[in-house]
């Protein structure tokens, strides 16, 4: 029964891949591919880029870095991120952020999973912003469901801005039901020490980025993001022979980067963003078939990317750590050797 449960979730994302696969000719996807102008590529490969490196600005306001240039240390973290989330099941690649922020910099795991959370609901808040202002500069040309779709979108809008203002007060509650349960779980004094003091970092950091000028900042960055990773599903849908006017590519991807956030038991979020996808841009008048392949194929290109780019950065955050602890060995004190008496102070001397 337990192995069932594990894979029954599995079985699932696998019925919802064949189930588009069925309506297309999977050969249309590899054409997509095989023939993908690769000029544009490199365009959707800057524009990637560029999504992470706003990325990376966001949290530097989150985290209150200081310096215009300071959250250029966090950029491999945002490759990494984005390479774990596509190629680990339901985007339990997040989990890396707070190990990688502690290990590499040496945050707390509450502040940096709280501002994770928080740069996930500013995401949800402008992605829906993007598609009510999108759809209603395209409504003429839309599908007359749309109506009926911006509707759902405004109640994400109310529940993402609600979410943002209790933040505190929901962590705080959490935090109280969290220690009763450890207890009744009978965990180590060690383990629930080091839970309680997660969760209240985590309640004081979102207690401190509630304010007015950091959540305009974080919504700012939020916005140009989502902008520039619209740009870049734009240069791949153009890459594969299907251009589309930035407006439409809006419109389209807006439930595939929705559904691919969710964390549903899938791999690169196949299944999930296709269908998505699919929905999206037969509102936009694309046909179905053609909407799923595209799909497909922008997916793909996607994981590729995120391989490319979080690959190297692993291995550079994997040697620069035996870097550091080559460097720590090297400075530890050598036990057979007593270690050579400091120099007096000036003070001292003078005494």
């Amino acid at each position: 029964m337990k192995y069932l449960k594990r894979v029954l979730p599995y079985v699932g994302a696998l019925a919802l891949i064949a189930l588009l696969l069925r309506q297309i000719d999977p050969g249309d996807v590899t054409t997509l591919l095989t023939s993908a102008n690769v000029g544009w590529l490199l365009i959707g490969c800057g524009w990637y880029v560029l999504t992470n490196l706003l990325r990376a600005c966001r949290y530097g306001v989150l985290l209150n870095m200081s310096g215009p240039l300071a959250p250029l240390r966090l950029l491999p973290e945002m490759f990494a991120l984005s390479f774990l989330n596509n190629v680990l099941p339901s985007r339990a690649g997040e989990l890396s952020f707070p190990y990688f922020m502690a290990r590499r910099h040496g945050i707390a795991v509450g502040e940096s999973a709280s501002v994770l959370v928080a740069s996930r609901i500013f995401d949800y808040l402008a992605v829906a912003c993007l598609y009510v202002i999108f759809t209603a500069w395209e409504f003429s040309h839309l599908d007359a469901r749309s109506a009926q779709i911006v509707g759902g979108v405004a109640l994400l809008l109310l529940l993402s801005t609600t979410l943002l203002a209790a933040a505190p007060w929901l962590l705080n509650t959490l935090l109280h039901l969290l220690t009763w349960l450890l207890q009744r779980a009978g965990l180590s004094e060690t383990a629930q020490r080091w839970v309680q003091d997660a969760g209240r970092q985590a309640v004081i950091t979102f207690a401190r980025i509630r304010n007015w000028r950091t959540y305009g900042l974080t919504f700012g960055w939020s916005l140009l993001i989502w902008l520039a990773t619209f740009a870049w599903f734009g240069a791949l849908l153009s890459a594969i022979g299907l251009p589309q006017r930035y407006p439409l590519v809006v419109v389209g991807s807006t439930f595939a980067s929705l559904a691919k956030a969710l964390p549903f038991i899938t791999i690169g979020g196949f299944g999930a963003h296709e269908a998505g996808w699919t929905i999206g841009f037969t509102l936009t008048g694309m046909e179905t078939a053609m909407a799923i392949s595209s799909g497909f194929a922008v997916n793909i290109l996607t994981l590729l990317m995120s391989v490319l780019f979080g690959g190297v950065t692993l291995l550079f955050i994997g040697g620069s750590s035996r870097s550091a602890s080559g460097q720590r060995s090297s400075e530890a004190p050598n036990v057979d050797t007593p270690p050579e008496t400091p120099p007096a102070s000036a003070a001292a001397l003078k005494q």
